[in-house]
C-alpha cells in the first residue's frame, strides 16, 4: 500500500474474517482507512471505536449483492452486518493489530470510479445491544468489579480467551437486580475502581519540536487551560448492604475556596462506606485545580524508524510526553495519558491525532 512497504513504513493490511480465518484483502483495492477510538476528553465516556475503509469497487468485489465475488461462500456473501475485520501492521517481522471491528454499514458509489465505503464498529457498540437479565431480588453481593464485568461479557456471548478478556479490579460491589443495559453496568464498575492501576506500561512516545533523537516531531498541539477538566469535589453514589441511595461527598476545600465548587457525581454499586469515601477523595483530588494541558497532538506516522514498535503497540490509556520550547525560550514538559486517537491513512500518508489528558500526581489506595 504505497509508502507502507516495510521499509519507509510498516506494511498495512485489512483482513476479513472469512471461512473461519482472517483473510487478506488485496492491498491494491484499498483506497483509505480512517480509524477513531477512545474519547477526545478525559471527562467523557469511552465511545465505540469506528473504522471507515474505502475500497476500489470497479471489480464489484465489495458489493454485498454480488454473489459471484471472492467474499462468497456456499452462495452466501460475507459482506453483511457483523463481518469481523481487523487492520494489521507489520514492522521488522512483528505484526501489530491496530483495530478490530464489525461491519455496520456499506455505502456504494456506482459511478465511473466505483467505491465501497464500509463502516465498522468495535466491541463497545456490540455490547451496547445487550441488556443484563433482571432479578426480583439483588444478587451477587460481594462480587468484585472484574467478576461483574466478566458476567456482563458472558451475557453478550463475548469470547473467553486471553485475547478477548483481560480483566482487573478488586473493589467489592453490592448486590444488583440488573435489568439494565450491559454498558451501563460496566460503566458503574469503571467508576468504582477509578484510575487505580490504570497505567500498565511505561511511557511509549515522546513528542518534541526540537527534533531530538528518539522523539517524534509533532505537526501541531492543542493546549487547553484546563477550565473544564478539573474537579475539586466529588459525590459518589453507592449501595452499602445492597441499599441504594447512600452518598459520599468529598470537597477539596482550599481549592473550592480558590476556584469555586467544581463537582461531579459518580454512580457506583460500591458495598463498603470506607471505599466510597476514599473514591470520592480520589476524584476530588485528581485534578483539583485548573492546569494547562495538551489536549491533542497531531503528527505524521512516516519514517519513524526504530520508534515504530513503540508507536504501533501504543494503546488507549498509555502514557506519552510532549516537550515544547516557547517563542520566548521557555522549555515546557507535559506528562499525558492517551485518551483517544484517530488514524487517517491513504497509500501515501498516515496522519495521526492523539487526544490526551493530564496525569494525576495523587495516589489514593482504596481499602
Amino acid at each position: 500500500m504505497g509508502v507502507f512497504d516495510g521499509t519507509n513504513g510498516p506494511t498495512l493490511k485489512i483482513q476479513f474474517y472469512f471461512n473461519g480465518a482472517y483473510t487478506d484483502v488485496p492491498t491494491a483495492d484499498l483506497r483509505s482507512i480512517d480509524i477513531n477510538r477512545g474519547r477526545t476528553r478525559q471527562d467523557q465516556r469511552m465511545e465505540a471505536g469506528q473504522m471507515i475503509a474505502v475500497f476500489d469497487n470497479r471489480s464489484g468485489d465489495y458489493d454485498p449483492d454480488n454473489l459471484s465475488g471472492p467474499w462468497v461462500s456456499s452462495g452466501v456473501t460475507a459482506l453483511r452486518a457483523d463481518l469481523r475485520a481487523r487492520v494489521v501492521a507489520t514492522w521488522s517481522a512483528t505484526t501489530y493489530v491496530l483495530y478490530v471491528g464489525y461491519l455496520e454499514t456499506t455505502k456504494l458509489d456506482a459511478g465511473f470510479d466505483a467505491t465501497s465505503a464500509m463502516t465498522f464498529v468495535d466491541g463497545i457498540s456490540v455490547l451496547g445491544r445487550y441488556t443484563a437479565p433482571g432479578f426480583k431480588v439483588a444478587n451477587y453481593s460481594g462480587e468484585t468489579t472484574a467478576a461483574r464485568v466478566g458476567r456482563m461479557l458472558t451475557y453478550a456471548n463475548w469470547g473467553t480467551g486471553s485475547s478477548w478478556r483481560s480483566l482487573t479490579g478488586s473493589v467489592t460491589l453490592a448486590g444488583t437486580t440488573q435489568g439494565s443495559p450491559i454498558m451501563d453496568i460496566i460503566n458503574q464498575c469503571e467508576d468504582a475502581v477509578n484510575l487505580q492501576n490504570k497505567f500498565s506500561r511505561p511511557t511509549q512516545l515522546t513528542f518534541d519540536d526540537s527534533r531530538a533523537a528518539s522523539t517524534v516531531e509533532y505537526n501541531a498541539i492543542d493546549e487547553n487551560p484546563g477550565i473544564y477538566t478539573f474537579l475539586n469535589a466529588a459525590l459518589v453514589n453507592y449501595a452499602p448492604n445492597g441499599v441504594k441511595g447512600k452518598q459520599q461527598l468529598w470537597k477539596n476545600q482550599p481549592q473550592v475556596t480558590k476556584y469555586g465548587l467544581k463537582v461531579k457525581q459518580y454512580d457506583t454499586y460500591i458495598l463498603l462506606d470506607k471505599v466510597a469515601k476514599k473514591l470520592a477523595q480520589y476524584y476530588a483530588t485528581f485534578t483539583k485545580a485548573p492546569k494547562t494541558l495538551v489536549q491533542s497532538i497531531d503528527f505524521t506516522a512516516l519514517a519513524l524508524g526504530s520508534l515504530y514498535p513503540d508507536f504501533l503497540e501504543t494503546e488507549l490509556q498509555d502514557l506519552c510526553i510532549v516537550k515544547r520550547t516557547t517563542v520566548d525560550g521557555r522549555n515546557l514538559t507535559f506528562n499525558l495519558v492517551i485518551e483517544g486517537f484517530r488514524y487517517r491513512i491513504t497509500p501515501d500518508t498516515w496522519d495521526v491525532t492523539y487526544y490526551t489528558g493530564p496525569i494525576s500526581a495523587t495516589k489514593v489506595t482504596l481499602p
